[in-house]
C-alpha cells in the first residue's frame, strides 16, 4: 500500500484523501464572491429603467472571467521570481510611475484623478497595483540575507520612505486606499521584525498628514463629523451613510428578495462602495454573513498558507496579501455599517470595477502559488499509514 511518506517522497503534498488543496479552496471562494458580485451589480444598477442594469452586469461578468483567469495565472506563477531584487524594485517603480502619471493625465470625478484611460472604453486604477507593489517590495526587502528589520537605518527608514512615497501619491485622490496601504505596510513590517515601538515614531508625521489631508480638506473633515452623528446630517453629507444603514436594517434576517430592494434606488455608489448594503437589503443578514463567511474562509486558508510558507519571502508575501484582502473588506463593511467614516473603497471581488477585481484575483492566485509551494516542500497534514487487509 502506498503510504503518506511514499507520496511525500514522490513530491506530492500529503493531504487527506479527497481534501482540496489551498489553491482549490481559494479559487472556489473567489468564484463564489465574484458570482455574488455579478448578481448584486445587476440588481444595484437597476434604477428607473430596469433594462439599464444589463450592460453593468455584462461588463462585470467579463471582468470576472478575466479575474478568474488572472487567479489561475497568479497560482501558476513562480512567486520566487519576485524575490529577485530587480523584479520587486521594478514592480514598485512601475506602480510609482503610474501613480505619478495618473496625477497629471488621469480621469475621475469631482477633480479626483484615479484612473488612466485605456482602449475600448476601459480604465485602469494604478492604486490597485500600488497596494501589492508595496507588499512585494517589503517582503523582498526583509527577506534578503542582509536584512536588518530591527535596524533603524536599514529596517525602519527604507520601509517608511516607501510608505510615504506611495501613500503620498495616492492620498490626494483616494484617502481610503492610502490609509489601507499605510496600515498594511506597518503591520507587515511588524511581522518582519520591526521593534515594537517603531510605529510610535510614525504618530507625529501621521498626525501631520491627517491635519493636511483631512482636517484642512472640507469634504473629508465633514465625513468625520458625519460619522460621529450621521442622522444630524441626513439631508446632505450624511445621505450616503443613512441610506446605507436603512438598507441594511430593512433587509431583516432573510432580505426582501433578489432585485426587490427599495433603498438601493437612493444609495449613491450602490454598485461600488455601498454594494454590501444592497446585498444586506435583498439577501438579509444571512446573506451578509454568508459573504463575510467567505472572506473568513479566505483569511483562514490564507493563514494556513502563511504558516506553511517554505521560505521567508513566501511567508512575508502571503502575510501581506492576506492583510490587503482582509483589511479592505473590513474597511468597506465598516463604512457601510457606519463603524468607520465614509471613504471610497470597494468590497474585494464583489464591487463593480475591473482594475480592483483583476488585481485582487491575481493577488489571491499569488497567495495560492505560495500555498502550492508549501504543500510540495513541507506537508504538515499527517495521513495515517494504510494497513494491509
Amino acid at each position: 500500500m502506498t503510504t503518506a511518506a511514499d507520496r511525500s517522497l514522490a513530491g506530492a503534498p500529503a493531504r487527506a484523501e479527497g481534501a482540496l488543496s489551498e489553491a482549490h479552496v481559494l479559487f472556489l471562494v473567489v468564484l463564489a464572491l465574484t458570482t455574488v458580485g455579478i448578481l448584486m451589480v445587476y440588481s444595484a444598477s437597476r434604477t428607473v429603467d430596469p433594462e439599464g442594469a444589463g450592460p453593468h452586469a455584462l461588463r462585470q461578468a467579463c471582468f470576472a472571467v478575466v479575474g478568474l483567469a488572472a487567479f489561475v495565472v497568479g497560482a501558476m506563477f513562480p512567486y520566487r521570481w519576485l524575490e529577485r531584487g530587480p523584479s520587486a524594485v521594478l514592480v514598485l517603480l512601475a506602480a510609482v510611475a503610474l501613480l505619478g502619471v495618473v496625477l497629471v493625465v488621469g480621469v475621475g470625478r469631482g477633480g479626483s484623478r484615479r484612473f488612466l484611460n485605456l482602449p475600448w472604453g476601459l480604465h485602469f486604477q494604478p492604486s490597485e497595483l500600488a497596494k501589492f507593489a508595496v507588499v512585494i517590495f517589503l517582503a523582498w526587502w526583509f527577506s534578503r540575507s542582509t536584512a536588518r528589520p530591527r535596524s533603524f537605518l536599514r529596517g525602519f527608514l527604507p520601509a517608511v520612505v516607501v510608505m510615504a512615497v506611495v501613500s503620498g501619491l495616492v492620498v490626494k485622490a483616494d484617502f481610503g486606499t492610502a490609509a489601507l496601504i499605510g496600515t498594511v505596510a506597518v503591520l507587515l513590517c511588524l511581522i518582519a521584525g520591526w521593534r515594537w515601538w517603531y510605529p510610535a515614531l510614525l504618530v507625529p508625521p501621521a498626525a501631520l498628514g491627517f491635519w493636511v489631508t483631512v482636517y484642512r480638506v472640507p469634504y473629508r473633515w465633514e465625513r468625520i463629523l458625519v460619522w460621529l452623528d450621521p442622522w444630524k446630517h441626513y439631508s446632505d453629507a450624511g445621505w450616503h451613510v443613512c441610506q446605507s444603514l436603512m438598507a441594511v436594517g430593512s433587509g431583516g434576517l432573510l432580505g426582501l428578495g433578489p432585485g426587490a430592494g427599495i433603498q438601493k434606488h437612493y444609495i449613491p455608489e450602490s454598485t461600488t462602495d455601498f454594494i454590501f448594503a444592497v446585498l444586506c437589503e435583498e439577501m438579509g443578514i444571512l446573506g451578509g454573513l454568508l459573504v463575510l463567511g467567505l472572506f473568513g474562509v479566505l483569511v483562514w486558508r490564507g493563514g494556513r498558507i502563511v504558516r506553511r510558507a517554505p521560505d521567508r519571502f513566501g511567508f512575508l508575501l502571503a502575510s501581506g496579501l492576506v492583510l490587503v484582502i482582509a483589511l479592505q473588506a473590513m474597511m468597506n463593511v465598516g463604512v457601510v455599517t457606519g463603524a468607520l467614516p465614509a471613504k471610497g473603497i470597494s468590497l474585494p471581488f464583489v464591487s463593480y470595477g475591473g482594475s480592483g477585481l483583476v488585481m485582487m484575483s491575481f493577488a489571491a492566485g499569488l497567495l495560492a502559488s505560495v500555498g502550492r509551494a508549501g504543500e510540495r516542500t513541507s506537508p504538515l497534514v499527517h495521513v495515517p499509514t494504510s494497513r494491509a487487509k
